[in-house]
């Protein structure tokens, strides 16, 4: 199943440690986000998963809710 991760805020994202087709550990930190006040917004991954599709690229302006990238979910066993 993919899951679509989203930008919390708007700013610029100045920072994206993804690519598609890597395989992401959960609670890793894959970007950084400059608001309009200075404050830089990190955001984790709380899955693990691979990267089905990058949406953004590294200096884009980025607005609350608006697709980064894909991701293909991880099945946890039990």
């Amino acid at each position: 199943m993919k899951e679509m991760i989203l930008s919390p805020c708007n700013g610029i994202l100045v920072a994206f440690y993804i690519r598609e087709d890597l395989v992401q550990k959960s609670c890793s930190t894959f970007l950084k986000i400059k608001q309009e006040d200075g404050t830089i917004i990190e955001c984790r991954k709380t899955y693990p998963g691979k990267v089905a599709s990058v949406e953004v690229r590294e200096g884009e302006e980025v607005v609350k809710g608006m697709v980064l990238a894909y991701v293909e979910e991880y099945a946890i066993e039990i």
